[in-house]
């Protein structure tokens, strides 16, 4: 997971240095920003408090709340990164 977030990271870096100017002025821009900050953010209480009691998981039928709610909150916000760069390319 962390290596995925490094790699989309990089590389939207290296897209946003080309375009800095026509994507500082987007909304879409900001709102992705802050979506990436926010996965990261999860990606990293994930890592730190729930992911240190995944070996209790396998006695369960169902993953614990925790780990579910962090899933629907990484899903939620990639499909949002995902659109708002879609977004970015037809107003900029």
């Amino acid at each position: 997971m962390l290596g995925g977030f490094a790699i989309t990271f990089v590389t939207g870096a290296m897209l946003f240095w080309s375009l800095a100017m026509r994507c500082y002025g987007s909304p879409f821009f900001w709102a992705k920003v802050i979506m990436l900050m926010l996965a990261g953010v999860n990606i990293g209480i994930y890592h730190l408090t729930i992911d240190r009691r995944s070996a209790e998981w396998d006695t369960l039928a169902i993953p614990p709340a925790q780990a579910r709610i962090a899933g629907l909150v990484s899903l939620t916000l990639w499909v949002g990164i995902i659109a708002a760069g879609r977004m970015m390319a037809y107003f900029l």
